[in-house]
């Protein structure tokens, strides 16, 4: 069965990218019974699926990729996006865009019927034996063989395997002489070695985190086990196990500053209770008794009553506890996936392999990870453009 164009995997990206193509016949094969497994779990089954940020701060969102997704943003960014999609959307007050029934399958069903409408052929249940290419693809499944000039990888990564992203586009990837960056989980949480705050769980504050020279400021949220929350999930493509980080939970970023500041209070509030003067810093009065307790203090002390060694264990305390990673979130909660098919081999304005003609490779495949706050799947989306408009201009 001879096609134009091959997509493998009925993500995001790989529908998009069908439904992008002009005047080819195309043809989806996809390794689970239906479409969009991963993307109708994402935001919770709800689907943010972009962010309004003004382009020039959008690739900033990826990492040490922000150069190379540049120029597939700048082509089709959220702007974009936002204008192409019929059904109607919201934007919450940190940015995110969800569609307006919170549902994911309504975008998932937006891409479904865009692709109807062309006439995209899905097989479903295919198993994929082996791909070889000499003047055309030829992909070998279980369900027979099907040939095409053009091949487009979107496979995802290896997050969340029970949905079908398990690597195969690694395996497709290598066998062409592509070199894959070590896959490891990427916007997950963290297992923290003798958690002190279990009682804290289901909590949540502004912090400031340190590991080494790298800083990451915004939410975090207490777990059972850990550490999760936005700036804990956009940080962990910096983490592995046994890492040693430090946790200011004053929004403070100067260690000599907050001493300072700290003096200050104690010496406005000399007659009232340390733990009440506390709650200035935004402080909860769980997190403030647990501190209480580890450090050995007494409800009852007062701000003039404070010891030089006292105000030095707060003062390490509050603006840099240092924390063990016992491990980092696998691939079973990662959102999405560290490392994936090298960017250094692919072409940025295309998404085409440098190394195989007419080979593409889009969304979660590559190495590249965005933040959360709908990031990944802008990534699907502008990267399955990239390789659209490309294909589009080859008769």
């Amino acid at each position: 069965m001879e096609f134009d164009v091959i997509i493998i995997g009925a993500g995001p990206a790989g529908l998009f990218c069908s439904y992008k193509i002009k005047n080819k016949k195309v043809l989806i094969l996809e390794k689970n019974e239906k479409p969009g497994k991963k993307l109708l779990i994402t935001g919770g089954g709800k689907c943010n699926f972009t962010n309004i940020d003004d382009i020039k701060e959008l690739y900033t969102h990826y990492g040490e990729k922000k150069n190379f997704v540049k120029r597939a943003l700048y082509n089709y960014s959220n702007k974009d996006l936002l204008n192409e999609v019929d059904f109607e959307y919201i934007i919450t007050d940190d940015g995110k865009a969800f569609p307006k029934s919170m549902e994911s399958k309504t975008v998932l069903n937006w891409l479904l019927e865009k692709n109807n409408k062309k006439n995209v052929e899905i097989k479903y249940n295919i198993e994929i034996h082996n791909i070889d290419k000499t003047e055309k693809f030829m992909v070998n499944t279980n369900k027979g063989k099907y040939t095409s000039k053009f091949l487009i990888l979107a496979t995802g990564g290896k997050s969340y395997p029970v949905l079908g992203s398990n690597g195969d586009g690694y395996k497709f990837a290598k066998n062409f002489g592509h070199n894959i960056v070590k896959p490891k989980p990427a916007l997950t949480p963290i297992i923290i070695k003798d958690f002190p705050f279990k009682d804290l769980s289901g909590n949540s504050m502004n912090v400031i985190i340190r590991k080494e020279k790298k800083i990451f400021k915004g939410n975090l949220l207490f777990t059972h086990k850990g550490f999760s929350g936005p700036v804990i999930l956009n940080s962990s493509r910096y983490f592995n196990d046994g890492d040693n980080i430090t946790v200011s939970f004053v929004n403070i970023d100067n260690e000599e500053k907050f001493k300072s500041d700290f003096l200050e209070l104690l010496n406005k509030n000399k007659n009232e209770f340390l733990f009440d003067a506390l709650k200035r810093y935004n402080l909860t009065k769980r997190f403030i008794a647990i501190m209480f307790k580890r450090l050995d203090l007494k409800r009852n002390k007062k701000c003039n009553n404070v010891s030089k060694e006292e105000r030095s264990k707060i003062i390490n305390y509050l603006f840099k506890q240092s924390f063990v990673i016992e491990r980092v979130g696998d691939f079973n909660i990662a959102i999405v996936t560290l490392g994936g098919v090298d960017t250094k081999e692919i072409d940025s304005k295309t998404m085409e392999s440098k190394l195989v003609e007419n080979l593409y490779f889009i969304g979660e495949v590559l190495d590249v990870d965005g933040d959360t706050g709908g990031y990944n799947i802008q990534w699907a989306f502008s990267s399955a453009k990239a390789a659209s408009d490309n294909i589009n201009k080859i008769i």
